[in-house]
């Protein structure tokens, strides 16, 4: 009990030194926007604030989460905007020459803007992974791109997963939208971990995507981190070392061999489905005939009080 009061008053206190925090760059960095937008931040941090320290956890745990998770959002919409409006980021992100020259100019902080970038590209920022390889094998080479990306791939994946586990379905439908979330929850839910291991292996499914709603199912945190640890660095590897064209050109001999290298991906995803569907099958025989045993053996043993019961009666 005193571990759990112990963490809610930590949680207020964070709380409470990011709630005064974000009304101080709201006076500092939205002096300059209109009048009712810097009033609006003030309501909002100062009132989820007061409200999120004045309640207990355990008593209103529902609307504690959704409060929460209102002022994290708020938070981080506001840090981004300032990030965004101070470095013209947003323009940048559009351009990967743009993105090049941002990192380079952070000198020897931009190995870790970079990591930063990646895991912010997991959780956030709808960029393709082959942008960030790209971008990381222009400015490390590929071998130092594929360790810097992997390291924040691992680590944006696992923050996309707590987040799931730990403000449920709400905040995933509220992130990747309604359809898609139930659509991989259910197949994550139905088809177990063999489909999550294909799915992470292969290019055609949305890995960040199903990070977050691997949250909200009922996957352990170390399965999950030992499925991506060993899968996510495999389509990393592919996309540094062959996706800049240097290894495989995308003219003369590489076009057939990138047609070979899609088709084969596309017999292997046949293939894991089919190897899924056998197993899938054996597991129902089995249960099939599991059932039918327990059902042969409450028939012999009605039969046998049947019998009872006749003998006793006859007597």
């Amino acid at each position: 009990m005193k571990k759990k009061i112990s963490k809610q008053i930590i949680l207020k206190l964070a709380v409470t030194l990011v709630g005064a925090a974000m009304l101080a760059l709201s006076c500092i960095f939205l002096m300059g926007l209109p009048k009712y937008i810097l009033l609006l931040s003030i309501i909002l941090f100062s009132s989820l604030t007061v409200i999120i320290t004045s309640l207990d956890y355990h008593a209103h745990e529902s609307l504690f989460k959704v409060l929460l998770v209102a002022f994290i959002t708020g938070a981080l919409a506001l840090v981004c905007f300032i990030i965004f409006d101070k470095t013209n980021l947003l323009e940048k992100l559009k351009d990967a020459d743009a993105i090049i020259a941002f990192i380079r100019g952070t000198r020897h902080w931009g190995i870790l803007v970079f990591i930063l970038l990646v895991i912010f590209q997991v959780i956030f920022l709808p960029l393709p992974t082959a942008v960030t390889a790209f971008i990381g094998s222009k400015l490390y080479g590929p071998t130092w791109a594929f360790i810097y990306i992997t390291i924040g791939t691992i680590l944006g994946s696992l923050i996309a997963f707590v987040l799931g586990k730990v403000f449920g379905k709400k905040l995933v439908i509220w992130m990747i939208g309604k359809e898609k979330t139930e659509k991989y929850a259910e197949l994550l839910n139905r088809k177990g971990r063999f489909l999550f291991i294909i799915m992470m292996l292969l290019p055609f499914f949305p890995d960040d995507m199903l990070c977050l709603v691997a949250g909200i199912t009922a996957m352990s945190y170390g399965y999950f981190l030992l499925v991506v640890t060993l899968t996510r660095p495999v389509m990393i590897a592919f996309m540094c070392y062959f996706v800049e064209g240097s290894i495989i050109p995308f003219s003369g001999w590489g076009i057939p061999v990138w047609i070979a290298i899609f088709a084969l991906f596309v017999i292997l995803f046949l293939i894991f489905g089919r190897i899924k569907k056998i197993i899938e099958e054996k597991k129902t025989d089995k249960s099939g005939e599991k059932n039918e045993k327990k059902r042969a053996e409450k028939v012999k043993s009605r039969k046998g009080k049947n019998k009872t019961e006749i003998s006793k009666s006859e007597k």
